[in-house]
């Protein structure tokens, strides 16, 4: 499984780095695969650990943001036991015969 998550903390300002490296910490500890981006956290592993995760995720954040907003996407297959989070990628520069930037 993959999942894509973002924690935001509202009514705690404009600069959220602070509040996000809190949640990428976790994350990091998990040992779970993942790939920060500008918008979220890609996660891949068990599903049990990735909603796990999540609500670790979202309780921390609640410890310091008096509302918390987060939002998760996920893509499972049942059908094929392969590395996601750089395959999706991958399978998309194939068919356009060149990378992506990245």
């Amino acid at each position: 499984m993959i999942a894509e998550i973002s924690v935001i903390p509202i009514g705690e300002g404009i600069d959220l780095a602070s509040y996000v490296a809190r949640i990428v910490k976790i994350i990091d500890e998990s040992g779970l695969d993942y790939k920060l981006n500008a918008m979220g956290t890609v996660v891949e592993g068990d599903s049990d650990r990735i909603f796990d995760l999540i609500k670790k995720c979202h309780n921390k954040m609640l410890e310091t943001a008096q509302r918390v907003y987060t939002t998760v996407k996920i893509d499972e297959r049942k059908d094929k036991h392969i590395k996601m989070i750089g395959h999706k990628v991958q399978a998309v520069e194939k068919e356009l015969g060149r990378s992506l930037k990245k």
